[in-house]
């Protein structure tokens, strides 16, 4: 472990989402060589009446992240404030901030709620957003582990660093990794008789010469190209449905700089069924 690593953060408010969160942050934790810290937030006005209370919220979580992991290092911390202020705070300090899709106050027809939405828009690190996060809140159910890591690359410098994320996360879990571009008929050639073969051939071609210097530096991890006809995030829940893990930027070539997430985050954010990490610097 290198000296002084910075924590994966997990944002815990006891509920079966938030234990399942716990075990996909331990688990990236003991992939990369860190430590954990459970934080837990209390979103109440006034004095903490019922701080013992209420600090037994991340002391139990770090309970079964130690249960899963014995050697691992965690260490737990409770605020008082808004869950998405006290998280984004302190992603300040993380290497990646793994939250699940909704907690307690979520609603039901909801994929993200606005925890969620609010990290994985302003957080200073990564962060993995859990759906269904309760679906792994008990030791005996395992975490998948064969399904490939999908990673969306579309050349921008959010996408480089995504696929950056997508590489190490499929090395250390030994699976193979998809790369996905989506393509579509230039707007301006509508009705002209476009070449679709020569459009796809020029976004498979610049697909390829995006991995090349990452599959150079990663030459264990079995590398698919694919290239889609058709809008980003349609392409990427399409290819993610399986999918290990859907790795992504905040936002891509579309986008407008003073967006902290784009439309295709949100909407892959929105409708996957697989946890996203999303790619924050």
């Amino acid at each position: 472990m290198t000296a002084n690593p910075r924590p994966v953060i997990v944002g815990v408010d006891g509920s079966q989402a938030g234990l399942g969160a716990v075990r996909w942050a331990a688990d990236e934790a003991v992939r990369h060589e860190q430590p954990l810290r459970v934080t837990h937030a209390v979103a109440v006005a006034g004095p903490l009446e019922r701080a013992a209370d209420e600090h037994e919220v991340a002391l139990h979580a770090a309970v079964e992240a130690r249960a899963g992991h014995p050697a691992l290092h965690v260490t737990t911390s409770t605020w008082r404030g808004s869950p998405a202020r006290v998280l984004l705070d302190q992603s300040r300090s993380a290497a990646l901030l793994v939250v699940g899709s909704r907690g307690v106050g979520g609603f039901g027809s909801l994929r993200v709620g606005s925890v969620g939405l609010q990290v994985a828009a302003h957080a200073h690190c990564p962060v993995l957003v859990v759906h269904h996060a309760e679906r792994w809140a008990r030791p005996e159910v395992p975490l998948p582990g064969h399904q490939p890591i999908v990673v969306g690359a579309d050349s921008s410098a959010h996408a480089e660093f995504a696929v950056e994320l997508a590489f190490a996360e499929a090395m250390s879990r030994g699976v193979p990794l998809v790369a996905v571009r989506a393509w579509q008929e230039p707007a301006h050639h509508w009705g002209r008789g476009t070449d679709l073969t020569r459009c796809a051939t020029e976004a498979y071609d610049m697909l390829a010469a995006g991995m090349e210097p990452w599959r150079a530096k990663y030459p264990t991890v079995p590398v698919e190209l694919r290239t889609v006809q058709g809008a980003p995030a349609a392409a990427l829940l399409g290819e993610g449905r399986d999918a290990l893990m859907i790795v992504l930027g905040p936002r891509g070539t579309g986008g407008f700089d003073d967006l902290r997430l784009g439309s295709v985050t949100q909407q892959v954010l929105d409708h996957a069924a697989a946890p996203v990490l999303v790619a924050r610097h």
